[in-house]
């Protein structure tokens, strides 16, 4: 059976999720966490995309991201650059070799204000749906932390 194509807009704003593959918790240390936030940084720092991050929550065993492209560049090719410059860095940083990531990342075009805060509102809270923590804002890797961080506000910069 073929797999569905992705709904594509230019400029398009959208929630992406991938899973580690087996649903392992490979992204429990917090250094893992930081090296997803590092590999996303240099896709935007170093000019190789163009994109403003809206939101991100990394779990223990997958990563939610709201952002929106700018005008003529590609989801997929960021996506692919940052899912396998990770898996690449953190493969090599464990001594593993294969699938990091359990296939594909799922990727959910928004295309209404109220899908976004809805959008937003869910990746927030995720950690606390999961019981992580009492409060989204409590937790480390999540928008609020993440945005309040002299090392990853520049994420979240429009550039």
């Amino acid at each position: 059976m073929a797999r569905r194509a992705r709904v594509i807009k230019d400029g398009g704003t959208y929630h992406v999720i991938n899973r580690i593959n087996e649903g392992k918790e490979l992204l429990r240390d917090a250094h893992f966490k930081h090296l997803f936030l590092t590999v996303l940084r240099q896709a935007k720092t170093q000019k190789k995309f163009r994109f403003h991050m809206k939101n991100i929550t990394i779990m223990d065993n997958h990563v939610h991201i709201m952002l929106r492209m700018r005008q003529g560049q590609s989801l997929s090719k960021l996506m692919q650059w940052v899912f396998s410059v990770f898996a690449m860095r953190y493969n090599r940083m464990n001594g593993r070799q294969g699938h990091l990531w359990m296939g594909r990342f799922k990727s959910v075009l928004i295309e209404t204000t109220e899908s976004a805060l809805r959008v937003f509102e869910y990746i927030c809270n995720n950690p606390v749906k999961a019981g992580m923590v009492t409060s989204a804002k409590k937790y480390e890797f999540g928008y609020f932390r993440l945005m309040a961080s002299p090392i990853y506000m520049a994420l979240f910069d429009d550039d």
